[in-house]
């Protein structure tokens, strides 16, 4: 074999050694661990708390506004502030939660 068949194979050869190292270092490689369904449930709850939260919250700075204005707070005069809302916000926001914040008293 010639010099240069030789360091052909050799070549090859490391390049096959490298190859397989590689794959070996990925498959091998520490994934992070996936979110539990219980995890993910309560990441889903927490959302939903806080979308509540938010809305209500929303809702009784409407009411501070009303009552600012010298009226009570009802169900036409929230509607009325609900309705000028842009979609987006109406749709950032959940309505019941939203109007319970501004026509309800807080509880203590």
């Amino acid at each position: 074999m010639t010099i240069r068949g030789r360091f052909a194979v050799q070549v090859a050869a490391g390049s096959v050694v490298l190859a397989v190292a590689v794959a070996g270092a990925v498959v091998l490689w520490p994934t992070p661990a996936a979110p539990t369904h219980e995890q993910i449930s309560e990441q889903i709850k927490v959302s939903a708390q806080a979308h509540l939260d938010t809305s209500l919250l929303d809702g009784r700075k409407a009411q501070l506004a009303i009552l600012n204005l010298g009226q009570t707070p009802s169900d036409e005069l929230c509607q009325g502030l609900w309705d000028r809302k842009t979609s987006a916000e109406q749709h950032a926001m959940d309505p019941s939660a939203w109007m319970v914040g501004c026509r309800d008293a807080p509880s203590p």
